[in-house]
């Protein structure tokens, strides 16, 4: 199936359209679609990483597909011209604008809640001014009612940075002395389009002293080409120390400059449909534009001028100097408060104190909470009574991703961690994984499992052979910003993103691939660990391992897994066998090494034989594999 979809401006409308390009993805995934995007010299620097989008060419280029045959083509722009070659391109379907027999603009009957309100309405200016005035729909809403895409809601701009772009991300923060840890706000002021967005100099100094003075922030100041004096007075008068971004940066370095905030305070701009692409929590200013056509993605905030001509559109609008500099820093606090959660899984586990002990005694300068989740009423009870700081939840006893739908449901926080009853944390595990999220581009962050096994024994060798080479995985694939597979043990994610999984794919793996797919980074706090007892004999180490293969398998049926690699997978496992080959020291550990290699190529055999001739798939229950306990 071939898909063309047609936008080149404006920029931020560019970038915010981008999240189409995944939702067809999945609407026609049995059709196997591949998606072209015609667009602008200018905007075609949005679309460098997106896997999503098998082509990108210039509106110039668009004769070249006269030789294809489209099943669909999305035309968002009223251009004359863009119009005018339609009639060249081969279809099925189209929808959006296209010349009519009278030679004129003209748009689908589908189209028209999108081109209503524009300048090619076809109900007149006025109509169109007050339809666009009085819209309630978001952006994304209304392409998603024109495209028939169901849970547009799981759907966002997608913008994920090159490697040279992350460079120069690394290079900014490094030149100016930014660490990881520095509270990061960029001040995206001006405004250089067709409408007065911008917020006044002497605002815009008050709210980088305000905010300088009340988070401590270190404040980096944004600019384009006609804000140079503007800038300049701005680092003149202000008494907080402002970084200067320049004002000549491109689309490719504008972006990058942008991520290495961690909070960004924009007008109705480019910058802000970036910024929202980037994951950047938001925070953005509005007078003559519409309110409501703004979607902020649950990671924003709107400060919107406290006047009648909001959403007029007119050149001389003067609502930018009602927004209130006192609003902006109350929003601004908003979003950096996070509430966090410990949420610990039980299914009659013996060393459950144990597990609670550590949780509580965390040396960590966050606030958390600790929740249990457990179907029992013994262990209930046995909290209530000894753990008072400790709430709980009881679950249906239905199985574990079951318990986790259940618990999600109940618990509203910002920061969801979670882990099991049966393995306890090291005393920073906390505040290693929180201080992660610090990166908004971060949507999950694993913690490292850690073995209690010594080496003298055959299955102590292996568990810390499997656990360690896990670890080097992950940090291989964090450090180079690819995907990675959670530890079930120990790992955490954004949860206002999540509200539920499905229960015939393990939690650890596909919580990870649902951020990744919407552009996040899956992070990985090596410093905290989870302390893991593993099988000690033959039938529970096979039980274990045929668990695990067996939550994997129905994987494709929620993620594209061509977009991202499978890493647990029978292929990687094989990858890895000349690397594991070079590591024992000695003739005993060469033999448990060997024994290690044909007990992983049996497991992979008994889970092909289980699921692809006796069809025995995952399913979610409490299994206990007793010699873990």
């Amino acid at each position: 199936m071939n898909i063309l979809i047609i936008k080149t401006g404006a920029l931020g409308d560019v970038v915010r359209t981008s999240f189409i390009a995944q939702a067809l993805k999945i609407k026609y995934k049995q059709f196997k679609p591949k998606i072209f995007w015609i667009t602008s010299e200018k905007a075609k620097t949005f679309f460098l990483n997106n896997p999503y989008i098998h082509k990108v060419l210039l509106e110039k280029d668009i004769n070249i597909f006269k030789k294809f045959f489209f099943d669909l083509i999305i035309n968002l722009e009223e251009d004359y011209q863009i119009c005018k070659s339609l009639n060249f391109l081969k279809r099925t379907k189209l929808i959006g604008a296209f010349l009519n027999k009278e030679n004129e603009v003209d748009y689908t009957e589908d189209s028209k809640q999108w081109f209503d309100l524009s300048l090619i309405s076809k109900l007149g200016k006025i109509k169109a001014d007050f339809l666009k005035k009085t819209n309630k729909k978001t952006h994304r809403e209304i392409l998603s009612e024109i495209l028939k895409i169901a849970n547009y809601q799981k759907y966002e701009p997608f913008l994920r940075l090159t490697p040279n772009q992350r460079e120069i991300s690394k290079n900014f923060r490094r030149r100016h002395n930014l660490s990881r840890y520095d509270l990061i706000i960029g001040i995206n002021a001006g405004s250089a389009e067709r409408w007065p967005k911008q917020l006044s100099v002497i605002k815009t100094i008050q709210l980088i002293n305000k905010l300088s003075k009340k988070f401590n922030a270190k404040i980096i100041l944004f600019g384009g080409p006609e804000e140079i004096e503007r800038n300049k007075q701005i680092m003149i008068q202000s008494k907080a120390y402002v970084i200067d971004t320049g004002c000549g940066n491109n689309l490719f370095e504008f972006p990058a400059l942008i991520n290495v905030c961690n909070l960004f305070i924009t007008t109705d701009t480019l910058g802000l449909h970036i910024s929202l692409a980037l994951k950047r929590p938001t925070v953005v200013l509005i007078g003559p534009t519409s309110p409501s056509e703004i979607d902020l993605f649950g990671i924003g905030e709107k400060v919107i001028a406290n006047s009648n001509c909001v959403s007029c559109y007119r050149k001389n609008c003067n609502s930018m100097d009602k927004i209130k500099v006192e609003e902006i820093v109350f929003k601004t606090k908003k979003l950096l408060n996070k509430k966090i959660t410990l949420l610990i899984t039980s299914f009659n586990e013996p060393n459950l104190s144990r597990s609670i002990e550590a949780a509580l005694n965390q040396n960590t300068k966050h606030d958390y909470e600790v929740i249990i989740s457990t179907p029992e009423d013994q262990t209930i009870n046995f909290i209530k009574k000894n753990y008072k700081k400790v709430k709980v939840i009881k679950d249906p006893g239905k199985g574990k991703s079951f318990a986790l739908n259940f618990a999600f449901s109940k618990i509203n926080t910002d920061i969801l961690i979670l882990t099991d009853g049966d393995v306890y944390l090291s005393n920073n595990a906390i505040e290693s994984i929180t201080n992660m999220f610090l990166d908004p581009e971060i949507g999950v962050v694993s913690g490292r499992p850690f073995p209690v096994e010594k080496k003298d024994n055959k299955y102590g060798y292996w568990a810390n052979f499997l656990l360690n080479a896990a670890h080097r995985i992950r940090k291989k694939s964090f450090d180079s910003n690819s995907f990675i597979e959670a530890s079930g043990y120990l790992f955490a994610f954004r949860k206002d993103k999540l509200q539920k999984i499905p229960i015939d794919v393990a939690e650890d793996t596909i919580i990870p691939y649902i951020f990744w797919e919407k552009g996040y980074k899956i992070g990985y706090a090596e410093n905290a660990k989870s302390y893991v007892k593993s099988p000690d004999n033959w039938d529970d180490w096979v039980k274990q391992k045929l668990r695990t293969h067996k939550s994997h398998g129905k994987l494709a049926l929620y993620a594209d897994i061509k977009t991202t690699p499978k890493i647990k997978s029978f292929k990687t496992e094989i990858g890895g066998i000349r690397w594991l080959l070079g590591l024992p020291k000695n003739l005993k550990e060469f033999f448990w090494v060997f024994e290690l290699i044909f007990a992983r190529l049996y497991t992979w055999w008994k889970y092909f034989v289980d699921t692809h001739i006796k069809e025995e798939f995952y399913q979610d229950a409490w299994e206990r594999v007793e010699s873990t306990k």
